[in-house]
């Protein structure tokens, strides 16, 4: 049942499941693509370093976005 008393709806129930299949792939995607440019950045600077960097910053710039979408 909802807040409001009710039960939900098909529609409701494949939001919420579309909801809950995009905030890890959103998670993943980060991750992929500021690991890989920051595998590209640290092959071509011989600076391994940046892979890390770039990982650790998609995760947290995703969880923003995951946060800004889902959590409010």
């Amino acid at each position: 049942m909802t807040g409001d008393g009710r039960q939900p709806s098909d529609a409701d129930n494949r939001k919420f499941a579309n909801d809950m299949s995009a905030a890890p792939a959103t998670l993943l995607g980060g991750m992929f693509v500021y690991g890989g440019a920051g595998w590209l950045l640290a092959r071509w600077l011989h600076v391994p370093a940046l892979l890390p960097i770039g990982l650790v910053f998609g995760l947290v710039f995703a969880s923003y976005l995951v946060y800004a979408r889902y959590g409010r």
